[in-house]
């Protein structure tokens, strides 16, 4: 696989060439599922996650904050999906995930990350490279 890259890299820059439409759909599905993941593992293991509020919210916040609405994906879907293999939920336990998410939306509880708070930590983690 590294032979082929540096091959490639040779004859031609294989950044410059871009994914486009599903892929770029697949590809943040994908990246977002080892985010979660990642995030489950670093959790204490002694826990079970299988009804935490919380960690529905953190990723219907995620997923809120990477899908777009042009990309028309059903978020619901997308959190139930991401979360099922992960925590081995069962059909009920993807019914009562899929009320729980209901609730969270119907008050307001999910919400994109506004950009000025996004504009501020772009600052400051550039004055903080800088000055560093």
């Amino acid at each position: 696989m590294e032979k082929s890259i540096e091959r490639l890299n040779k004859v031609a820059d294989v950044d410059l060439v871009s994914l486009k439409n599903s892929l770029v759909k697949d590809q943040r599905i994908a990246d977002l599922s080892i985010i979660v993941k990642d995030k489950i593992a670093s959790l204490p293991p002694n826990v079970s996650y299988k009804n935490n509020n919380e960690l529905i919210l953190y990723v219907c916040k995620l997923v809120e904050n990477v899908i777009c609405k042009k990309d028309g994906l059903n978020k619901k879907d997308l959190v139930i999906n991401i979360l099922r293999p992960l925590l081995g939920l069962n059909d009920a336990e993807v019914k009562l995930m899929g009320d729980v998410i209901e609730f969270l939306h119907s008050n307001g509880l999910i919400q994109k990350i506004k950009n000025v708070k996004k504009i501020k930590n772009s600052i400051i983690s550039w004055f903080k490279k800088k000055v560093c």
